[in-house]
Formats: C-alpha cells, sequence, structure tokens
C-alpha cells in the first residue's frame, strides 16, 4: 500500500463519482479504478459499492476513510514541519535556564515563540539538573540563559537584561517600614550568604557593595537555591541580597526593598550558545531573543 492508494480512494470517497475523482487527482478514470481494486484486494474487503449508476461507501469504507484522512494528513503536517526545521521554524531546543531568566526572560518569549515560531518546542533544564556552560560545550543544551559566566571560551554570549539588586528583609523586621534601605544601615545585620559557585557574578556585586560601603555582615546560614534563601529570610534569620526579578518569587513574610545607595549594584541575565553552532534553529531563536531583548544599536 502507497500514499497514492489512500489520497486515490478518498478523492474518490469524497467524490463518489469516479470520472469527477480522476479530474480532481489529474489522472485517468480506468487507472483510478484499478488503483482501487488494488487497494481492496491488499486489504481483503470491499471498500466501495459500485455500479453503473452510484457509488457508495461500504461500512469497511467509512471506517478506513476517516483512517486515511488521518493518515494523509500526518503526512502533509509531518512535510510542514521538515521544511520549517530546515527553515529554522520547527524542532526542538534543549534551553538552560534558572530563577531570574523564569521570572524575566522566558514569560515574554514563551508568548513570542508561540506567535513566530509555534512548531518550537523548548525543552527547559535548570541550572541543577544540567550546568550551563558544560551543557552547551558537550551539546546538552544549544541555548542557556545564565549569568555573566567567568570562562566564554567557545561560547557567543548576548547581555538581555541588566538588573540591580535588593535587599529582601523579614516583614516584621524595623528595616522593612523604609522606602529604601541605606547601606549603611546593614552593618552587623545577620546576612544569609552565599557560596560564590552558585552565582559568581552576584556574590561578586554584593561582596563590592560591602567592600565599597566599608561595612561588615555577619554570615548566619547559607542556601544553595532563590528559595532557600528566601524561606530562610521568612523565619527571621537574616536579610538576604538578590536580584530585583526575583522579588516576583517573595512569599509572606518577606519584604523586598531597593537599596538606598549610588550605584546600586547589577547583574546581568545573558543568552549564551556555542560558537560555530551550525543549527539554523538555534540561529532563529537567538535572533529572536536577541530582538526582543537587546535595543537597537544607535546610529
Amino acid at each position: 500500500m502507497e500514499l497514492r492508494h489512500l489520497r486515490y480512494f478518498v478523492a474518490v470517497a469524497e467524490e463518489l463519482n469516479f470520472t469527477r475523482a480522476a479530474v480532481r487527482l489529474r489522472t485517468a478514470q480506468p487507472s483510478l479504478s484499478q488503483q482501487i481494486r488494488q487497494l481492496e484486494e491488499e486489504l481483503g474487503v470491499t471498500l466501495l459499492d459500485r455500479n453503473r449508476h452510484r457509488v457508495a461507501l461500504t461500512d469497511a469504507g467509512r471506517v478506513f476513510l476517516q483512517q486515511a484522512k488521518d493518515i494523509l494528513s500526518r503526512v502533509d503536517h509531518a512535510k510542514r514541519l521538515a521544511r520549517q526545521a530546515a527553515d529554522g521554524f520547527a524542532g526542538e531546543l534543549a534551553v538552560g535556564t534558572f530563577a531570574s531568566a523564569d521570572v524575566r526572560v522566558l514569560p515574554v518569549l514563551r508568548s513570542l515563540v508561540a506567535e513566530r515560531m509555534p512548531e518550537l518546542r523548548l525543552i527547559l533544564h535548570s541550572r541543577y539538573a544540567v550546568e550551563p556552560v558544560s551543557g552547551l560545550r558537550t551539546g546538552k543544551l544549544d541555548v542557556a540563559f545564565m549569568r555573566q559566566p567567568e570562562d566564554t571560551e567557545g561560547l557567543e554570549v548576548i547581555e538581555l537584561v541588566r538588573e540591580q539588586v535588593v535587599i529582601a528583609l523579614p516583614s516584621h523586621h524595623p528595616l522593612a517600614r523604609r522606602k529604601k534601605i541605606p547601606i549603611k544601615s546593614l552593618e552587623d545585620m545577620p546576612c544569609i550568604a552565599m557560596e560564590r559557585v552558585i552565582s559568581p557574578p552576584l556574590y561578586d556585586a554584593v561582596a563590592a557593595l560591602f567592600r565599597k560601603a566599608r561595612i561588615r555582615t555577619h554570615d548566619v546560614s547559607s542556601a544553595d537555591n532563590i528559595l532557600g534563601h528566601l524561606q530562610l529570610v521568612r523565619e527571621g534569620l537574616g536579610f538576604a541580597v538578590l536580584p530585583e526579578s526575583l522579588k516576583e518569587l517573595v512569599p509572606s513574610g518577606v519584604t523586598v526593598r531597593p537599596l538606598d545607595c549610588e550605584p546600586v549594584p547589577t547583574v546581568s541575565i545573558v543568552l549564551a550558545y556555542r560558537h560555530g553552532n551550525p543549527s539554523r534553529l538555534v540561529r532563529e531563536f537567538v535572533n529572536l531573543v536577541r530582538r526582543t531583548f537587546t535595543p537597537p544599536a544607535r546610529g
């Protein structure tokens, strides 16, 4: 059985007339009749009840018609996907992500992908599942949203968003009533610490902030993820310095306030991919992200 047998049968079943079906298919009527007989012989059932005056579907023919239409529709869909994949608009991308990108980048990007690349499927991997830099280099990831990596060898990196850091405090803390937190007010306060390996750019920005302000804090606890930081703040163990985007994740009992200092430290969200990646799909996705999040160059 070949696809042409299915197409011929569908045409006859829809027209219920061999002459009209032959015209529709641009083939000779005797050839069409022969193709239908071959199909019925292969299936071992009669699909069409025909005589000189009429053509009608048998019960087997009605069932087979629905299945044949479904098969042809899926074949046509597969052709479209193959063409779109060749043009860089269909397929799957393994995407590395992290909390700030989940909040600041992906919600905007999902709607644009649905509109402009509807046949693209994003497979998201958190940084705890796949370390982004090694994931890109080994091919486990096609692209990755991350903080600016220290080692960019073999990678293309595009800065998308630069965000300020903010202070997360227990809501009952006296400083939570202020609109902004003076940096000097954090002197000797307990701080939820972060290991540098978790986010070197954020760690370095916070360390530089404290050095410049010449204040000392007391590291009382630590967490290896943002939700852990926020929970420790909620429990009243100390304050945390976090990227502004993460205020979207703040639970009840935690208050976020901007810093009152000049300048306020910032950290970046970047998109990275392997240099020389030949995938047209990667290129089209990168171009979509670039157009969405990076401002046009000024002339």
